[in-house]
């Protein structure tokens, strides 16, 4: 019985001094690791503030992007009225006044001709 208890007593200590050991190895590699996070902080923080700058930039690239296209849907969708509305009183005149407006048609196909015109 005495002997059981014995062996049982040393077993635990292997095991122990094992896991003492283990945990010592890890304690000096992080130590290690901490120094060399603590020699490259400044780099870090450096490359942080870049990274935010970054990061701004881009965000103001992106909003000033955001507001290019929906001016040019703005401007996109009055084009798109404004030639339907043409068209519409076109085709109302047309069964009425039909001189007057076949010389409304050649002024928006004009109309429209200069305004495909690069600037």
């Amino acid at each position: 019985m005495y002997l059981f208890i014995a062996i049982i007593f040393i077993a635990e200590l292997i095991i122990a001094g094992n896991i003492i050991n283990g945990i010592m190895k890890a304690d000096r590699k992080v130590c290690a690791l901490n120094l060399k996070v603590n020699e490259l902080k400044p780099e870090i923080h450096n490359a942080i503030i870049q990274t935010r700058e970054c990061v701004s930039c881009l965000k103001t690239g992106v909003n000033a992007v955001i507001s290019f296209v929906k001016r040019k849907h703005q401007e996109v969708m009055h084009r798109i009225t404004r030639t339907i509305l043409i068209y519409l009183i076109l085709i109302l005149i047309k069964n009425k006044y039909k001189k007057l407006a076949t010389f409304c048609q050649y002024a928006v196909l004009a109309k429209d001709y200069w305004d495909g015109l690069p600037a």
